[in-house]
């Protein structure tokens, strides 16, 4: 290694020895201690590499072998140099490149806030601002401790706050707290959300106002917003007790239904296959921060029928950054149209699917189905193939409402 250092920096020549005897000329290199290495021959002709100052020692030495030495390549440092040598404003614009990169890393140039799911980030940048962190600023100015405890102090809801600094970035990562959920005590009753037939009725608070095997309709009243009546009841001879209303509170309280769902879907025998022919066309749209330059616009669509795709590509140095530098380009892709014939029992698969796929949209996650019935409906198109697809479930049909008094 140290050898191949000492050979870059003294500089190394490779060169072509044409002659009768490059032997010879070899022999008397090394009689003078002039080192050759890399020795090859191709074509009658000899090659080998030596150093820039032994080049200079050869010269009675060639004329003694009789050869002809010629500089094929170069190598090292004194031919880079001389390089710069006629290139000094190249070496002046590299210079000052460094001097002002080293200038430019010295500030902050982007502030990313990470972590947020409620909090709005411009909250924080607001903070951080009013302390000194912008844009801008110099590093050295930028009390990371100070800004984190502004932070905390200004925002409650934040449980922790870490600042990083990596590079010309600033990286504010915050953690929220976890509120514990404030529970509505408002005074409410509980009605049917949807139409059902009771298969269960437990009142953990508030009056009964149904019970099991009755038929709700979606907004009758299933459990009373009223504290239970404990009115003693009335013995034959005695004064009646005046009853005192009851008291309003927030009904809660399990409600149970057998509930049905139904949902419809159609296929034809006969469908059309669009397939993209090949052609294509394409608009592109730069966006810089929030101006948009059209490098190529189509006016309206280019084909009667068509498909598009939008392709987002943003640039690497402002990623995550305030500044937004991407290109949109909007393929539009032309389609052919063909038909194809499928069979009865295919139709009725497709329909049955769309029709299952409308009244899964309808049932609760936590329902429990009871049955799905299908059924095959007749139609006057002959093509046509229509499907009903009827579930019957159980679930809990309750919704609060407030009372209004």
């Amino acid at each position: 290694m140290t050898y191949k250092i000492a050979n870059y920096l003294s500089g190394t020549v490779r060169v072509r020895i044409q002659g009768t005897m490059p032997e010879k000329f070899i022999n008397l290199c090394l009689a003078q201690h002039i080192f050759l290495w890399g020795i090859a021959t191709k074509n009658d002709e000899m090659f080998a590499f030596m150093r820039l100052s032994d080049f200079f020692c050869i010269r009675a030495l060639a004329r003694k072998s009789r050869v002809r030495v010629r500089v094929v390549s170069r190598y090292g440092w004194p031919f880079i140099a001389d390089r710069f040598k006629r290139r000094k404003m190249l070496v002046v614009g590299a210079v000052l490149y460094l001097f002002l990169l080293n200038f430019l890393v010295s500030f902050i140039w982007f502030v990313d806030i990470t972590g947020m799911k409620t909090l709005s980030s411009y909250r924080i940048k607001a903070i951080v601002n009013s302390n000194g962190l912008r844009p801008g600023v110099l590093k050295e100015k930028v009390d990371v401790k100070a800004l984190e405890n502004a932070i905390l102090f200004a925002l409650p809801e934040v449980a922790w706050v870490g600042i990083h600094v990596a590079g010309t970035r600033v990286v504010i990562e915050v953690v929220e707290k976890t509120l514990p959920r404030i529970e509505d005590k408002a005074p409410a009753h509980i009605v049917a959300a949807k139409d059902g037939v009771i298969t269960e009725i437990i009142a953990l608070a508030g009056q009964l106002a149904v019970k099991k095997g009755d038929t709700v309709k979606k907004g009758d009243l299933l459990i009373k917003g009223f504290a239970p009546d404990n009115t003693a009841p009335v013995i034959p001879g005695q004064t009646p007790i005046v009853s005192i209303p009851s008291q309003l509170i927030r009904a809660q309280g399990i409600v149970r239904a057998r509930v049905w769902y139904e949902g419809y879907g159609e296929a034809s025998t006969v469908q059309v296959v669009r397939q993209r022919t090949g052609k294509q066309d394409m608009a592109i749209t730069v966006t810089i921060g929030s101006r948009h330059i059209l490098l190529k616009r189509i006016s309206e669509p280019p084909f009667e029928n068509y498909e598009t795709e939008e392709v987002h590509k943003k640039l690497v140095w402002w990623r995550n950054s305030e500044l937004a530098v991407e290109s949109t380009i909007k393929i539009y892709y032309e389609l052919g149209t063909s038909w194809r014939e499928i069979t009865v029992e295919q139709a009725r698969d497709d329909a049955t699917s769309k029709a299952w796929h409308g009244v899964q949209r309808l049932i609760p996650e936590n329902a429990q189905i009871l049955s799905r019935n299908v059924e095959t409906l007749k139609t006057e198109e002959p093509n046509l193939v229509r499907v009903k697809v009827s579930v019957e479930t159980v679930e809990d049909i309750g919704q609060s409402v407030a009372i209004v008094r």
